[in-house]
């Protein structure tokens, strides 16, 4: 099993009616992919150590069924309208969560 994270710093003119939006948006759109399981999406609470204004993270079986996601036509118009015009950085992340697991084979 895999624990997908994706920390975004959104742009400077997003206001914080807009991070809602963006929040919902993203619940939304990915609970739409079947292969998604326990999404979670949370915004910053500590301005000071942190600059990743949002979060959003979900598990996913394995590696191929990850890629699977980022190929599937709802996770790429979500990329180009939601990620795309308000985002102006990510970090991303991915953890293999069955321990004695071998990475090379998640």
């Amino acid at each position: 099993m895999i624990h997908h994270l994706v920390l975004l710093t959104t742009k400077p003119e997003v206001i914080p009616s807009k991070l809602e939006e963006i929040m919902v948006e993203t619940r939304i759109r990915l609970l739409k992919i079947p292969e998604v399981n326990n999404l979670r999406v949370g915004k910053r609470v500590d301005t000071t150590n942190n600059p990743h204004t949002c979060f959003f993270s979900f598990d996913v079986e394995n590696m191929d069924k990850l890629a699977y996601i980022h190929e599937n036509a709802v996770y790429v118009q979500f990329e180009k309208q939601i990620l795309g015009p308000f985002v102006a950085s990510s970090k991303i992340f991915d953890y293999e969560m069955e321990p004695g697991k071998d990475v090379r084979y998640s």
